[in-house]
């Protein structure tokens, strides 16, 4: 009794042998395996390789000695980097370091030196010139003895003071050539004078014989030579006034009327006529109220002394 086989199955393999086995005699059919062999609907694009064969029965193969299908190689997009990360990778966070445990350390502070006072007082006196220039050397060397500060300050009084003591030397030398020095320092000397000398018009005095008298009505200074030479007048007299400036004709009305009966009262052996000087409105309020009165010569010049002889 025979009994009908397994349904016949069709192969895989194309008529081909399986791995391991001898190929049968005949003619190559074409198939799976086969290089150059064209494989129906494998390769062409879009088309989907053969789906392996299921064994229907034992003792046919197992799945493991099918060979694997090769795959059409696929191309995997590279993975984006998100925005904002670096493409190596995620770094861990650094750790802020905690503090120690001894904590923060503290020191002493050095207090800031004291100012030398003469420093200061160098750099403020130094206009005075020889002053300052001698604050600023003391105060250099108190510096360097003290340990005080500031050098620098006391280097800025000397230089200070030293331009100013030149400044100074150079003022009094220029002063003193002018004649200005002279009259800051000159007082009113009555009588008859030894040498000829230039005088501001507050500094004539009783017995002052004068060589010129300007023909101005303002005279701020005037020249006094010895008697015996030729002079224009000679003072002889001073009176004193007070009160508030009377004005210039009232004075000048007042001093001729003060002066005839002194001018008068003169002994000459030339002709002489009434003469004055008066303060003007400044000089009467810087202190200077007295009327001088002089007998004038009426011919040009007189020689000989009025009042002291």
């Amino acid at each position: 009794m025979s009994y009908p086989g397994p349904p016949q199955q069709p192969d895989p393999w194309g008529g081909q042998a399986r791995p391991g086995e001898q190929p049968a005699s005949g003619p190559a059919q074409p198939g799976y395996g086969q290089p150059g062999a064209a494989q129906p609907g494998y390769g062409q694009p879009g088309a989907i390789p053969p789906a392996p064969a299921q064994w229907a029965s034992p003792g046919q193969g197992t799945e493991a000695d099918v060979p694997a299908i090769p795959q059409a190689p696929t191309t995997q997009p590279a993975p984006q980097t998100p925005l904002g990360q670096s493409p190596y990778g995620r770094h861990a966070p650094v750790e802020q370091h905690a503090q120690g445990s001894f904590g923060q350390f503290t020191f002493p502070v050095m207090k800031r030196r004291p100012l030398e006072p003469t420093a200061v007082a160098a750099v403020a006196t130094s206009p005075l010139g020889p002053v300052g220039l001698f604050l600023g050397l003391f105060a250099r060397r108190q510096v360097k003895a003290t340990q005080r500060r500031s050098p620098a300050l006391a280097g800025t009084g000397i230089g200070l003071g030293a331009l100013f003591t030149v400044l100074w030397v150079l003022a009094a030398v220029v002063l003193a050539g002018n004649g200005t020095i002279a009259r800051w320092t000159e007082r009113p000397e009555p009588g008859d004078v030894a040498e000829a000398r230039t005088v501001a018009a507050s500094n004539v005095a009783v017995g002052n014989c004068i060589e010129f008298l300007p023909p101005g009505q303002s005279v701020g200074e005037l020249r006094l030579v010895p008697c015996a030479q030729d002079h224009a007048a000679q003072a002889i007299t001073t009176h004193d006034l007070d009160g508030d400036f009377p004005g210039v004709d009232a004075l000048s009305t007042q001093a001729r009327n003060t002066c005839q009966e002194d001018v008068s009262a003169v002994v000459s052996d030339v002709p002489v006529m009434v003469w004055y000087l008066a303060p003007s409105e400044q000089a009467w309020a810087q202190g200077t109220q007295q009327i001088l009165c002089l007998a004038r010569a009426q011919a040009g010049t007189m020689t000989g002394d009025l009042v002291n002889g």
